[in-house]
């Protein structure tokens, strides 16, 4: 596992990793997309890649792709962990040009991070688990249902990229482990970093507050396929000369 110490060494070791130790393999869909014909969407992928994340120092370098990604994230996450949140909320508003094409008919997405985590109201529950329990291996926040996503594959509606956090207190620190089955190394990625770590801190603040002695720890991400996009690929070769 490569440990990283802050978000510039994460970020400009991944965008190398991903432009020259990346396979060619063309996917037949990317959300719920149709794209075994479309040369855009082929991809060089990095199979199985994982890391350790020490902090989210420079954080900066999160968002190289997209001004109002910091934006979107605050308020994505304030809807993630708010109950009363219904899909589709308002944070896609912020990054209308990324989202507005996953609205289905219903003007919904296909699924929402909310109402994955709070119905049932999985974030107490593990919150709960986790005073009872600080040593417990059982705390998961699942965002992958298998009695619905298992039938939308294949592209015939969106599934989760992102599959469970799970949260595990060590020696006074709170760690969060995340799993996803796929990541865009352009357009999601660096999102995804901020929200895991923003979810790592949000748990060590609530446990503080409910008496446990603890601080935030480390992120260790994995990932089963990362990926970046033939269409992208000019514009991270470009990032990559930059943070050298």
């Amino acid at each position: 596992m490569r440990i990283y110490k802050d978000c510039y060494e994460l970020m400009s070791e991944i965008f190398r990793d991903v432009l020259e130790m990346g396979i060619k393999v063309h996917p037949h869909s990317m959300q719920n997309k149709i794209v075994k014909d479309d040369t855009n969407f082929a991809t060089k992928e990095i199979v199985a890649y994982d890391y350790c994340l020490l902090s989210r120092d420079k954080a900066e370098n999160l968002f190289l792709f997209d001004t109002n990604a910091l934006p979107w994230c605050k308020a994505e996450h304030a809807e993630r962990v708010n109950p009363l949140t219904d899909n589709p909320g308002e944070a896609w508003k912020l990054r209308r040009d990324t989202w507005a094409q996953f609205l289905n008919g219903d003007g919904e997405f296909d699924y929402c991070y909310s109402t994955r985590f709070n119905r049932p109201e999985a974030i107490d529950l593990v919150i709960e688990e986790l005073v009872r329990n600080p040593d417990s291996r059982q705390a998961i926040l699942s965002i992958w249902d298998r009695q619905i996503d298992i039938h939308n594959l294949g592209g015939k509606r969106r599934i989760p990229c992102s599959i469970y956090y799970q949260i595990l207190i060590r020696e006074g620190r709170v760690h969060l482990i995340y799993h996803q089955r796929s990541a865009d190394v352009v357009t999601h990625f660096g999102n995804d970093i901020w929200l895991a770590w923003q979810m790592m801190e949000y748990f060590t603040h609530v446990l503080q507050g409910r008496g446990l002695e603890v601080v935030t720890g480390y992120l260790y991400h994995n990932i089963g396929s990362l990926h970046v996009y033939n269409k992208d690929i000019p514009t991270l070769e470009v990032c990559v000369k930059s943070m050298r």
